[in-house]
């Protein structure tokens, strides 16, 4: 797999006209590429000697002077820390912890450390040297960076650096802050290789996007804006997902919010809604300004067909994909389970968020303006060793459908979308052994833009090895659904076996019943209707029975029954008539009991006044048993 370069996205070229090109300053998305794969660029050691292995240091955000980006001392501090990391053995004290440290010893509140500050410090974190300073707000777009390392048990200053820098060069590329760590380290006596220098001078987008990203999210959840705390972290994880420092924080504000809790300030219910509102316009505007997908392209460059020998041209391609972001989907859904847990996701109207409107409708919450696919635009130019441009190219990427319904508690993201750049008829002449591939913009937003404002991750990667893990990946979680789906029919069928084994059972223990017979007392009175319908007898018959039988198991059981009956008796004459009745059966036994719907029919004989016999014959169902009763019983005309 290649990556050729020193960092994933590196400042190369930028293109002009097709025959001439200008050398960039730093903010061109740009990767080098050649036909075929490219060899691995050598690796080697950024340092020589310890590195300094035997130093303490602890990194100290600067004072700031003027009017600066609240998150930019933060910043700085990150990218530091980051730098002394990477380019040497310096012990550095963790950021959270000296924080932590700071805070709960309450030591220079207003920013402004003395040197009893720092003692109190070094004593504490066991720290050697204490690197800080000041970024001052000079005029225009012109900061003053103020940097040095001192001794903390004598006082004595180690490195110093002073310079002004645009912001740009503070954040944009980190230009600035990078030299200062050569400068510095170079004081400290720590020697960068020729590799360590160029790649620490030359800078990492990916780098500095995740530590601006990080640093926002902390200023933002000092300042209890946990939602935009959370977005920031997420997008500084998109941008570098190894940073330790920005998983630690973006899970425990995950959990947080996941709990339901977007802020410990809420009292009543009107709050609450409220502050999910605003959460929900934060949610949209961070993914309107920062699309949850990432572009990766492949700097190993293929042929397309077959070469044009009378031409001699050739059509050249570059796999490219659209990515959908982790993190990004991860955090959205993390304040959708927040909302859930609430248990007032209905009851405030927000069963359709965050990709419909909530209710009553409010503008600015629904998030991706309700889209469920999009398209990205990516205009590419192709340079050779000699700044001229090869060819320029455009492709627009389309991901599938965002899966959403209205009660959702999660938004499940589109697929990854692959595709191919083509560069058509590519003179075989200007060929030269590396190639540049050029992102010029994305949606109409210029290279220099995306960089500057963080707008998504773009980076360079093996594709073809890409989409093959991710094809072997995809069908790993088929296999392991299908087996899973597999296995749910067959403990389906198993319980529907043992259900069916369990009802011929019971049937069988009940076939005794047809030929049970009943004994008990009835008894009946009428009700005249009036002469022209003539006489009927409206009876009440309650029966009791019991026997003995032998189940499945060849155990002896007894077996009690209940039942009772309401019907018509009609009439026939002085003597006989003939009872119609519904009831219920009642059975039960040492071990289970059931219920059954019966009916019956029969004859009855009035053998005196007051005095009758009763003969009927009864089905139970829905056993579909039968059987006879016969019962005395009083009538009274």
């Amino acid at each position: 797999m290649l990556i050729l370069s020193i960092a994933a996205i590196q400042p190369c070229f930028s293109s002009g006209s097709s025959e001439k090109n200008t050398t960039a300053d730093g903010t061109v998305i740009s990767a080098r590429g050649a036909l075929g794969r490219l060899e691995t660029a050598p690796s080697g050691p950024l340092f020589t000697g310890d590195g300094g292995k035997n130093i303490r240091l602890a990194v100290i955000a600067p004072q700031v002077q003027g009017e600066t980006p609240a998150y930019l001392p933060i910043y700085i501090q990150g990218l530091l820390n980051n730098n002394f990391s990477k380019y040497s053995a310096i012990n550095l004290i963790d950021r959270q912890n000296l924080d932590r440290i700071i805070s709960e010893q309450k030591i220079a509140a207003s920013g402004n450390y003395s040197d009893n500050d720092f003692v109190r410090i070094g004593n504490l974190t066991n720290a050697q040297y204490f690197l800080f300073g000041i970024i001052q707000k000079l005029s225009g777009d012109t900061y003053s960076l103020q940097l040095s390392i001192t001794d903390s048990s004598t006082g004595v200053r180690r490195a110093n650096f002073m310079k002004n820098g645009s912001l740009s060069q503070l954040e944009g590329s980190g230009t600035l802050i990078n030299e200062a760590t050569a400068d510095m380290l170079s004081q400290l006596g720590i020697q960068l290789t020729e590799t360590g220098k160029q790649t620490l001078l030359a800078g990492n987008t990916s780098v500095v996007k995740a530590e601006a990203g990080l640093a926002r999210g902390i200023t933002a959840q000092a300042g209890g804006s946990e939602v935009e705390a959370l977005f920031n972290f997420t997008q500084a994880i998109t941008f570098d997902p190894s940073k330790i420092e920005t998983l630690s924080r973006l899970n425990t504000l995950s959990s947080t919010i996941s709990d339901g809790t977007i802020s410990q300030r809420i009292v009543t219910d009107i709050q609450a809604r409220t502050s999910w509102l605003n959460a929900f316009k934060e949610t949209a505007r961070f993914f309107n300004d920062h699309p949850p997908f990432e572009i990766i392209f492949d700097p190993n460059l293929i042929q397309i067909g077959q070469t044009d020998y009378a031409k001699n041209t050739a059509n050249i391609g570059m796999r490219i994909a659209l990515y959908p972001s982790q993190a990004g989907f991860d955090a959205l859904n993390a304040l959708l389970e927040g909302l859930e847990k609430t248990g007032r996701r209905e009851v405030w109207g927000f069963s359709g968020w965050p990709l419909m409107d909530v209710s009553p409708k409010t503008a600015g919450t629904v998030v991706f303006d309700g889209k469920r696919s999009f398209s990205y635009k990516v205009d590419v130019s192709l340079v050779n060793e000699n700044n001229k441009t090869l060819g320029n190219s455009s492709i627009t990427l389309t991901t599938e459908s965002i899966i959403f319904s209205a009660g959702d508690r999660k938004v499940t993201h589109p697929g990854s979308v692959y595709n191919v750049v083509s560069f058509q008829n590519v003179k075989a002449e200007d060929l030269t052994p590396t190639l540049t591939i050029v992102i010029k913009a994305v949606n109409g937003i210029s290279s220099r833009n995306l960089n500057a404002s963080g707008y998504m991750k773009i980076e360079t990667g093996d594709l073809e090895k890409l989409e093959t893990a991710e094809q072997q990946a995809q069908q790993r979680q088929e296999t392991s659904e299908r087996r899973a789906q597999q296995q749910r029919e067959a403990e389906r069928q198993q319980a529907q076996a043992q259900k069916e084994r369990e009802a011929a059972t019971r049937k069988q223990e009940r076939e005794y019943l047809r030929d049970v017979w009943f004994w008990g007392y009835n008894y009946a009175f009428n009700i005249p209707i009036g002469a022209t319908l003539g006489l009927f007898s409206f009876y009440l018959s309650f029966n009791y029975g019991s026997s003995e039988f032998i189940d499945a198991s060849n155990e002896r059981k007894t077996e009690h029954q209940l039942e009772w009956i309401i019907g018509y008796s009609i009439p026939i004459n002085r003597y006989f008539r003939i009872p119609v009745g519904i009831g219920s059966h009642h059975k039960f036994n040492n071990n289970e009991s059931w219920n059954s719907f019966s009916v019956e029919a029969g004859l009855t004989f009035v053998i005196i006044e007051f005095l009758y016999i009763s003969s009927t014959y009864r089905l139970i169902l829905p056993d579909i048993t039968h059987g006879f009763t016969i019962g005395i019983g009083f009538f009274h005309y």
